[in-house]
Formats: structure tokens, C-alpha cells, sequence
């Protein structure tokens, strides 16, 4: 039976680093393996634009903005879990899912270009199947989803389901051969299973298990001037997706049928509807999440022996507090994008609070709580918080490399270069009876002319975090020595993370970046040389408004390169 029922389901279409990652020697990429990216030397130029950096500006204009061609991106496994819960209430474990690529640093950029396993078709199957017998399982629950209840696979109340449901799932109307494709869907289940109910259930399972479901179209609608626009049914895709990383909603998709959604007016009030609802945080909050890479906070294993509370649950503390505070300053504080690397706001569980050296009476693993932390503490901005600090390390130490390396790529936007070829990369470990610090370690490796140029760009940022362990706890003696936090951030020295935090907050380099990355996560496509003048306009919106989040998003999605597209050449 089960093969009968797949088979009538996909009848409706779906048919050289140097630092490869955290290992059980407690190597790391502050010269050896154990950190999640690859080091080596510096770039001194923009990774993607050609700009030099601060040190030799080139004042050449940019190049004239010119599309990028139209695409298909696979949801994500945060968009699907996401749009399965809005219409089922059934939360999928992403985990379970075909892994997103993060090709273009984002998944929602890795998303035109990742390939569907056979194994990824089969999960996706059983996850929609979870999810529709979850809500069919009672048939109250059916009936409320339906609308009615259906006495035939193929009645009235059945194809007008099919047509309404159809509409959330697949972003757009279904054609009427659309409709009757789930029709006889229901129609064969019904006949084998006995019950309308169940033929309409099966019919639901085929619907949510097409790639018209699991694919989003960009691709664009010829306009009035013969240029191809994202309009209609994709633009209320493409703003949804973006703003509450999930299907939009029959208002969005009203607008799009009558076409409100053709126009940069049209395209702002229907954005500043979807900002002010409760699922608008997500346009920050999963933005932190894709940029700062926060699904490996779940995957890292730490030393058991040295870190027993690295549980799940202060994991998950650790993801919550690096995305609550974003979407805190974002909406909540409605402040500068820029002080969330000076902000002493904390939003913790029992675990984290605890790491944190906060109160944690009244918390459990659950229940969390915003915290302001002392301002003559140790811990200061979104870069001083456990989920970041964890991330880049191994299992027993901090890395300040692999800190630094990420520091220099995703908020400078400039790119490390991957080390010559033989390289020695393993740090050597001090002996007993001479202990050295990481810093003196990191000395010593730097004495190899080969080690020296790239760990000069990478590890001066992060060395002020080195007071900070493998797990983001606050230390401040490393092998029994005093720890030196130390360092430098784009030519300014500065003594702590605390410093560094407060000197990155007023970076023009670090707001550009930061207007770049957003950019390319809300296109879906890395950043161009012809985006430039894109990108510098944004930029200078984005310091008007006082570097508000939301207000940069009103101002990319209202701009012509959010709906412009040329046609796909292959």
C-alpha cells in the first residue's frame, strides 16, 4: 500500500582548507585543524567588488547595476519547517531534513544551486506525511483545516480545499489541471481506503510533497518597458519568505492577485505590514541565524570531561540569546544596528544565565528571561556571547583564529586567502613543565614566514577573546598563566573584547559590511561587482536612518534590483 500511495503522490512532479573542524585532539586553526572554515592569507581587496580596504581607498566609480538572471531556490530547512507549522501546526525537526548549502555564505543564496538527494526527496516526503496524518489524525482538526467536510474525495468542499490550500502551498492559483490532479489523487486513496477524508488527506500529502511546494520561481514577468520584474504571485513569495521566512498569507496574496505588489509603493506597505506582525522578527532573527551560522552551534561536541554543562539545552540557550538579541535591538529597542556589539542585553535559560553568572532563579531549560549584564563585567556585545565563542573553537579550547578569520570575512567583507600548499599547521603543544599561553603559542608559530602574513590578519581579532574558553565561559588564566587580551581591530589597538566591541560599533567598515551580507541574503545571490552602486546607496540610506535594520529593508525591498531579473540562459 505504501508503494501505491508514493507512487500516486509523485505523479504531481517530485519525482584546500587548512581547518577542516573541531577534532578530539584539541588542535585548532591557530595554526592546525579544528575550527570550522579555512585560514590563510588575506585579500586585501573586497572578496566580491574589487574594493581596496581602508588603507588604499579606490575612488574609481562603480560599474552600472545590471540583473542577475532568474533562479529556483529550494526552501530551506528553517522555511520548510516554518511553512509546514503555519499550516499544520506540526514543528519538524530540521535536522531530519536534506542539508541546505551554504554556497554564498547563506543557505538562502546555497539554495538556487543545491541538489536534492534521493535520500533528501525521501525525507521531505516523510516529514509532509508526519505533519498531514499529525492534523487528519482527528477529524474535527481535518475538518477545521478543510473548511468543511467533504463527503466525496471529489465534492464541492473537497475542490474548493484543494484550490485554497493550494494557493498557501504553491505561493500562487492552481490551474484547474492542478486541481484535478489532487482530485483523482483523492479519488484513488478514497477508493482504497474507504473515507472522502482520507482521499482528501493523501490528496494534502501529494500537494505539500510537490516541488511546486519544496521550489520557489524567481524568474520574473516581462514589464512594461520589456525587462523581466519579480511582480505578483513571486514578489509575495519572494517579501514573505524574506520577512517571516515562511509562505505568505492570503492578504499578501490578495495583494498580488490585484496587483499591488507591481509597484515600489505597493511593495512598502505590504513590507511594513509584514514587519509589524510577530513573525516580522524573523527577518533579523533568521538573518542572524544564516549569517552567523548558528546551526552549528547544535552540531559542535565539546570535552565532556572539561565543559559537563555543555548539554543540548544550553546550546539551544546560546542560539536563542544570539537571534533574541538581534531581533531586541532590531524591534523591541528599534536602535542602531550597530550597538549589538556593545550591547549588554542578554536573553538567557537557566543553563546560559548560569554561564553567564546571572540569576537563574525562576528559569529552567525552557523558560528564558532578558538579562542587562554589569556594566563592569567582562562580557560586552553579540561577539562576547557563548554562541559565537563556542563556535569558533575545538573541543577543549578558543581558537582565536578561527574568531578572527570570521571577524575579518563576514564583518569587514574580506576575504582569507587558503595557505600555501605544505603549510604546518598544527600548533605545538607546551610541554608540562612549561606552560604557554595560546597568545605565546600563536608567537612561536608565527616565527614560520609562511604562517606569519595570513595569522597577522586574523589573530590580532581575535585575541581579545582569549578570555573566553571553548564554551564562551569567562576564564582569566590559560594553562595557570594570565591571560593577555590584547589586540587590534582595522589599525586600532585596543586592550580587551570590551574595547573591541565598543571600536567596532562605530565602523563605517563594519556597516558597509553588514549592508552587503544583508543584501545578498535578501537576493539570493553573492554579492556582484555590478551590485556596488546598489549596495553604496544602501549603505548611505542605512547610516541616514541611524543604521535601523528595519529600515534597510524597506529601502532594499522597494529597490529595483529586489524585483529585476534577466532571463536564465540555460
Amino acid at each position: 500500500m505504501r508503494m501505491r500511495k508514493t507512487s500516486v503522490i509523485w505523479s504531481l512532479g517530485l519525482c584546500s582548507a587548512c581547518s577542516p573542524g573541531p577534532g578530539p585532539s584539541g588542535h585548532d586553526a591557530d595554526g592546525a585543524t579544528g575550527g570550522n572554515a579555512t585560514t590563510g592569507t588575506t585579500d586585501t581587496t573586497n572578496s566580491t567588488t574589487g574594493d581596496t580596504t581602508t588603507s588604499d581607498v579606490d575612488t574609481t566609480p562603480p560599474p552600472p547595476y545590471s540583473p542577475p538572471e532568474g533562479m529556483l531556490r529550494r526552501l530551506t530547512r528553517p522555511q520548510f519547517a516554518n511553512a509546514i507549522f503555519d499550516i499544520f501546526g506540526y514543528s519538524v525537526t530540521t535536522a531530519d531534513l536534506d542539508a541546505d548549502s551554504y554556497n554564498g555564505d547563506f543557505a538562502v543564496v546555497g539554495a538556487s544551486g543545491v541538489v536534492t538527494s534521493a535520500l533528501g526527496v525521501e525525507q521531505y516526503n516523510t516529514a509532509v506525511q508526519s505533519a498531514v496524518l499529525s492534523k487528519f489524525s482527528d477529524a474535527t482538526q481535518a475538518e477545521q483545516l478543510i473548511g468543511c467536510a467533504p463527503t466525496a474525495a471529489d465534492d464541492e468542499c473537497a475542490l474548493g480545499y484543494f484550490a485554497s490550500i493550494g494557493r498557501r502551498a504553491w505561493r500562487r492559483p492552481l490551474e484547474q489541471a492542478e486541481i484535478d490532479q489532487l482530485a483523482e489523487v483523492a479519488r484513488v486513496a478514497e477508493t482504497e481506503l474507504g473515507t472522502a477524508l482520507d482521499g482528501v488527506k493523501w490528496a494534502t500529502v501529494a500537494l505539500f510533497a510537490s516541488p511546486h511546494f519544496i521550489y520557489r520561481p524567481e524568474l520574473g514577468a516581462a514589464g512594461p518597458d520589456d525587462t523581466l520584474k519579480i511582480m505578483g504571485y513571486e514578489m509575495a513569495s519572494r517579501l514573505a519568505f524574506l520577512i517571516w521566512n515562511s509562505l505568505p498569507d492570503d492578504a499578501l496574496l490578495d495583494d498580488a492577485e490585484q496587483g499591488l505588489l507591481d509597484t515600489p509603493t505597493g511593495v512598502q506597505a505590504a513590507a511594513q505590514r509584514l514587519l509589524t506582525s510577530a513573525a516580522g522578527r524573523q527577518a533579523v532573527g533568521a538573518f542572524a541565524e544564516d549569517y552567523l551560522r548558528l546551526d552549528r552551534v547544535l552540531t559542535q561536541a565539546k570535552d565532556p570531561d572539561l565543559y559537563p554543562e555543555y548539554t543540548l539545552a544550553l546550546q539551544q540557550g546560546m542560539v536563542r540569546d544570539m537571534r533574541g538579541v538581534w531581533e531586541l535591538v532590531a524591534f523591541d529597542q528599534d536602535e542602531s544596528a550597530m550597538s549589538l556589539f556593545a550591547t549588554n542585553k542578554v536573553l538567557a535559560n537557566a543553563e546560559l544565565a548560569t554561564l553567564y553568572g546571572l540569576d537563574p532563579t525562576g528559569l529552567d531549560s525552557d523558560t528564558f528571561k532578558e538579562f542587562e549584564l554589569p556594566e563592569n563585567g567582562p562580557r560586552l556585545g553579540i561577539l562576547a556571547k557563548a554562541g559565537f565563542l563556542s563556535q569558533f573553537a575545538n573541543q577543549k579550547e578558543g581558537s582565536p583564529t578561527l574568531r578572527g578569520k570570521f571577524m575579518r570575512e563576514a564583518l569587514m567583507c574580506q576575504h582569507i586567502k587558503p595557505p600555501p600548499a605544505g603549510v604546518v599547521l598544527d600548533l605545538k603543544e607546551p610541554s608540562s613543565d612549561m606552560p604557554m599561553t595560546k597568545r605565546e603559542r600563536l608567537e612561536q608559530h608565527r616565527e614560520d614566514v609562511t604562517c606569519a602574513k595570513c595569522h597577522a590578519e586574523m589573530d590580532p581579532l581575535g585575541l581579545p577573546f582569549e578570555s573566553f574558553d571553548a564554551i564562551g565561559r569567562h576564564r582569566t588564566l590559560d594553562h595557570g598563566l594570565p591571560i593577555d587580551p590584547s589586540g587590534d581591530f582595522d589599525g586600532v589597538a585596543v586592550a580587551d573584547s570590551i574595547e573591541l566591541g565598543t571600536v567596532i560599533q562605530s565602523s563605517d567598515l563594519v556597516a558597509n559590511c553588514l549592508v552587503r551580507k544583508y543584501y545578498s541574503y535578501a537576493v539570493g545571490h553573492p554579492e556582484r561587482e555590478v551590485d556596488e552602486a546598489v549596495t553604496d546607496a544602501l549603505t548611505a540610506s542605512f547610516s541616514a536612518s541611524g543604521y535601523r535594520l528595519k529600515q534597510l529593508i524597506l529601502d532594499l525591498v522597494t529597490h529595483e534590483a529586489f524585483s529585476s531579473v534577466t532571463a536564465q540562459t540555460d
